[in-house]
Formats: C-alpha cells, structure tokens, sequence
C-alpha cells in the first residue's frame, strides 16, 4: 500500500538546494503527486506548527518558516513518512552529521532552525498539513 507524506524544503534551502533535494527523492524511489511554492504567512506558519506552541524555538521557528518561499510537496511511496523522516535524518544536523551523514541535513542544514527539510511526523499529521497546504487529500 502507497502512503502519502507532506514534504517541505524549508527557505534556507528552497533556492540554492531544491532540484538536488528532489533528485534524492526521486532517486530514493518517491512519487512526487504535487508541487506547490509558496510563501507562508506569519499566522499560516504558526498553524502549520500550532503543535511547538509553547516552546522557547516556536516563534524563531515562524519568523524563519515565513521569511520566504518554501516548497510544499506530497510524497508517495511505501511506509513513506517513516522513508522520509528517514531521509530526512536528526533535526539537529551535527547529529545528523554523525549518525546519518548521507541524510538531507547532514549535507543541507545550516542550524537546527534552519535544518532544510520538514517531514510530517504520522499518518495523522500528514493528514493534517496535507489537507492545510494543498485542501484536499489524494486518494
């Protein structure tokens, strides 16, 4: 059974990183169903996050994520959110450095705010952002 994901190149990476980003993906055996760039808002990027309110990075991590375009995808492969976080590696990319250094932070990341990559965490919040970015499910 084919799982879907959503999938973001965060800002920092959105321009200087995308196609090689995407070619991993391809490459790792992602269907890539829909592609949209956008700019978040301030108040979109603080519901896309609504789940880190509260904590001491939330409000650097939505000045960050609506500072300028990122690129929003749905991913589709087997077990693909556990393929993604997988790929995707630690949050933290000098922890990524050492125990996956071939995940898109160890080689992307500049900072565990501006760590390139975002990942739905469960089916559930896949769901979620899915239907938050692109309004609809995919079947």
């Amino acid at each position: 059974m084919r799982w879907h994901t959503l999938a973001v190149i965060k800002p920092d990476s959105t321009q200087e990183h995308k196609d090689t980003i995407m070619n991993q993906m391809k490459e790792a055996g992602f269907s890539i169903s829909q592609v949209k760039e956008t700019k978040l808002t301030r108040e979109m990027a603080e519901e896309f996050y609504k789940d880190h309110k509260g904590k001491d990075f939330f409000n650097n991590l939505v000045d960050y994520m609506s500072q300028g375009p990122s690129i929003m995808m749905i991913l589709s492969k087997e077990n693909a959110i556990a393929e993604w976080r997988e790929m995707m590696g630690p949050a933290d990319p000098e922890q990524a450095m050492q125990v996956k250094p071939d995940s898109l932070r160890a080689q992307f990341a500049k900072s565990i705010l501006e760590n390139a990559v975002h990942g739905s965490s469960n089916v559930q919040h896949a769901m979620d952002n899915i239907k938050f970015i692109f309004g609809d499910i995919p079947s």
